[in-house]
């Protein structure tokens, strides 16, 4: 094994999901409680094992409040990416160097949305009050561009190497 390596360090054991639908009747909170309360049930784990969370900065479900919700005891470790899906692998890289180093023992990765009756994702900002700080001033190189989602940011930078390997 490589040096920095966290090959066989840590493992993906289980996976949850709720339904896809145009209306749940429920907050995003319920539906990320229920996400990770389906992956533990997948793992054989029982959630007052679980001792680190990792989600999006695009996440409306605070860390902490998923963790009581689920029934958590002793919360070790905690991270948020940037980028949402298009940097889905980072939330998984955090969760395994986490365990790999001894801070945790069962980490869950978590997202959770619902756009149709809550904040509704990639529509824009177009009613939105600019807000001068470097949190969001790179929004100004993609939304006047139509580029509203962490997906079509992302799809920029992997165009360039697509285009390279498929010689589009």
């Amino acid at each position: 094994m490589a040096a920095g390596s966290l090959s066989g360090q840590a493992a993906i054991v289980g996976i949850g999901a709720t339904e896809f639908s145009k209306n749940s009747g429920r907050s995003e909170m319920t539906l990320a409680v229920e996400c990770v309360t389906s992956a533990l049930e997948d793992a054989g784990i029982h959630p007052s094992e679980v001792d680190g969370l990792v989600t999006f900065t695009l996440d409306n479900n605070p860390e902490i409040e998923v963790f009581r919700e689920i029934g958590g005891e002793e919360l070790k470790f905690f991270s948020r990416i940037h980028y949402g899906g298009g940097a889905a692998c980072a939330t998984v890289q955090q969760a395994a160097m986490a365990v790999a180093s001894g801070v945790c023992e069962v980490v869950v990765c978590y997202r959770a949305m619902n756009e149709r009756s809550e904040y509704r994702f990639g529509a824009g900002m177009q009613d939105t009050q600019a807000q001068a700080d470097f949190e969001t001033a790179h929004y100004g190189w993609y939304i006047p561009h139509g580029l509203v989602t962490p997906a079509s940011w992302v799809a920029m930078c992997a165009q360039r190497y697509t285009n390279s390997i498929f010689k589009l």
